[in-house]
């Protein structure tokens, strides 16, 4: 039978086993993206207040996540149903992210004409290069297709940024972002347990936005000399919609496993893919990574959740 265990206002019906593929941002709100197994059809569902009681099924595969598919429009998501060979991905969608990759983000360094068509086209539109601060200190560089570029920064779970140039297109733009690594160090990727632990130690708003502001003078010195007539320099300051919000300034690590057994919580907002849950019995804000449960079969139901005990620290 369906189940209506997902949502507080029981506002939609899904089928178990069910699979998360995603958290997909639309207009700066999260959302869980889910597909049923019996028919593939796929939901999305608002996560801010969400009610979520459900259990990890031992006895059903685990299933791929899909990939991205990049055309000239934009990025749009494919399904798979296949049963992930290592990690997220089946072997097919492994190789399609990998030779994606490949494309995206060393274009400019195989040169146009060894780019496929398609990776070229969608390259071809102007982009944004920017500087993104996280809550533990951590200031990356990176790029973001077309004159907005707000929900890839929400989808990073950035805290604050800056955008500091305009460029001309995909090709220009990576090559200012590896200079700007090269010349100040300055990383281009910041992974998940550094954000996590940032949200659970965290410096404050203002030594953040100053870290921020000393790197993008730096960097616009950087820009002033590589950047030429490919594009213009811009100060355009960004913050996470959470950036004030009382429920992120008090977290705890969430006391288990995610990735087995049966849980309840109610997701209150999220930054990124992290989610910050309460729990009924607990007074304790949680901090749930919600990419633990993608590719697991999951279902929905009136079983009994697992008992958790607090713990000094899961990381």
């Amino acid at each position: 039978m369906p189940s209506e265990h997902l949502n507080v206002e029981m506002t939609f019906d899904i089928n178990n086993p069910f699979y998360l593929t995603a958290v997909s941002w639309q207009s700066e709100e999260p959302f869980l993206r889910i597909q049923a197994q019996r028919d593939n059809s796929t939901t999305f569902v608002k996560a801010q207040n969400l009610f979520l009681r459900f259990r990890v099924m031992a006895n059903q595969p685990r299933r791929c996540i899909g990939r991205i598919k990049r055309t000239e429009e934009g990025s749009s998501h494919q399904e798979c149903d296949s049963v992930p060979t290592s990690g997220r991905y089946c072997a097919k969608c492994q190789t399609a992210e990998n030779v994606n990759a490949a494309n995206m983000h060393h274009a400019h360094r195989r040169g146009r004409a060894e780019i496929d068509k398609t990776m070229k086209a969608y390259l071809s539109h102007p982009h944004r290069l920017y500087l993104a601060a996280f809550r533990d200190g951590s200031i990356k560089v990176g790029t973001t297709r077309g004159s907005s570029g707000n929900t890839r920064l929400i989808e990073q779970g950035a805290w604050l940024a800056t955008y500091v140039a305009e460029v001309e297109d995909g090709f220009a733009v990576r090559e200012l972002e590896d200079e700007i690594t090269e010349q100040l160090g300055v990383i281009q990727a910041v992974d998940t347990r550094r954000k996590i632990l940032g949200h659970l130690n965290y410096l404050s708003n203002q030594e953040l936005a100053q870290s921020l502001l000393q790197m993008s003078s730096e960097t616009e010195k950087v820009l002033r000399e590589r950047l030429g007539t490919r594009g213009s320099l811009i100060d355009e300051p960004w913050y996470n919609p959470m950036v004030d919000a009382e429920v992120w300034g008090n977290l705890a690590p969430y006391p288990g496993s995610i990735k087995e057994g049966a849980h309840e919580l109610t997701i209150h907002s999220m930054v990124g893919r992290l989610a910050a849950c309460h729990k009924t019995g607990f007074s304790d804000t949680f901090l749930v990574d919600t990419q633990s449960l993608l590719t697991l079969p999951l279902e929905t139901g009136t079983f009994e959740v697992d008992e958790l005990a607090l713990q000094e620290s899961l990381f």
